[in-house]
């Protein structure tokens, strides 16, 4: 038989008390923030896959500000590309008009200014900025572009940005791209790079005078590649400038293949652009779909049943009210009772 005593039934009841106070309190907890788990402690499985999700969600609200940066970009791009397309149609057209005999050379020379405007109105769009970072100067973005010459100072570097896990696009194009006929343009060639070393060689030196044809030939290779490395948006420009005011229509008439060349490239790289936008885009709606799947499973790990926790809120109060009438009795006794 065992002995219960006053002591053991007065820690039975407190110990009881506290549980219940216990339950309450956490239901309290719950209720307050219609969380089913307030700590790791609570379900640590469901609590693992909640923090994982949490994460997920967080890499993707930053993937989905790196493809607006980058749409930002690529519009204003693509809507310079337009520009300059509108600058060189118009530079055409005037090559044109005035590649005819009609016109004289007072006419040509006031056409020339137009033409000036239309260079400086290309330069200005090549300077062009988002926020403070040059888009036409490659990886170097703070610093210009171009001069006021038209040579180019930046580099032939993209910045690519993630637009999604381990999916980046460039955000912006190059000048020499955008402005250059020739992809080499800017390129510093060694001379001796494509000579072979002359260790161990027998050097043959050709002490005969070069032929006439020979001499003609290598002096129009080099102006060949004098005119190539001027082949660009700029060059055309100016020299449909010069060609004006010098009243040279044959001059004119010779640059209207290189405007068609220039206004070809310009709308190939518009629709490069537009790829690249196509790709971003549909980036972004994967990402927002990640994401309200992402919260539908989170809201079913952590979120509380609202219906379910008031009903055992309400059924613990209850509990924890009868348990301190029932041990009324209990613990409130006195020395007199006993006496009795």
């Amino acid at each position: 038989m065992t002995r219960v005593s006053e002591n053991s039934s007065t820690a039975s009841l407190k110990y009881a008390l506290n549980k219940t106070k216990e339950k309450v309190e956490d239901l309290q907890l719950k209720g307050s923030t219609l969380k089913s788990i307030t700590k790791p402690s609570d379900n640590p499985v469901s609590n693992v896959e909640a923090m994982s999700l949490t994460s997920a969600t967080n890499d993707n609200i930053q993937y989905l500000k790196n493809a607006d940066f980058a749409l930002l970009n690529l519009s204003v791009s693509e809507k310079s590309i337009e520009e300059l397309t509108e600058i060189v149609v118009k530079a055409k057209e005037i090559a044109i008009a005035q590649s005819s005999d009609f016109f004289n050379a007072d006419i040509r020379k006031n056409v020339a200014n137009e033409v000036q405007q239309l260079y400086n109105q290309s330069l200005a769009i090549s300077n062009k900025k988002v926020g403070l970072k040059h888009i036409f100067s490659g990886t170097k973005t703070l610093t210009v572009p171009f001069d006021s010459n038209g040579t180019y100072q930046g580099d032939k570097g993209h910045v690519s940005l993630e637009v999604s896990r381990n999916f980046f696009v460039p955000i912006n194009l190059t000048g020499e791209e955008v402005f250059f006929n020739n992809s080499e343009i800017g390129k510093a060639e060694n001379p001796l790079e494509n000579f072979e070393q002359f260790q161990d060689k027998n050097i043959k030196i050709n002490r005969d005078l070069a032929s006439a044809d020979e001499t003609e030939k290598l002096e129009a290779t080099t102006e060949d590649k004098a005119f190539q490395s001027r082949d660009n948006l700029f060059s055309q420009l100016q020299a449909l400038t010069s060609a004006l005011e010098n009243n040279d229509p044959k001059m004119i008439q010779g640059l209207l293949e290189k405007f068609d060349n220039t206004i070809s490239r310009l709308v190939t790289l518009r629709t490069r652009i537009g790829s690249i936008v196509n790709s971003v885009e549909t980036s972004k709606n994967s990402l927002t779909s990640e994401n309200i799947d992402h919260a539908s499973r989170r809201s079913a790990l952590v979120d509380a049943d609202v219906t379910e926790l008031f009903s055992d809120i309400n059924k613990q109060q209850a509990i924890l009210k009868t348990t301190y009438q029932a041990s009324q009795g209990v613990m409130n006794q006195t020395l007199m009772d006993f006496l009795r």
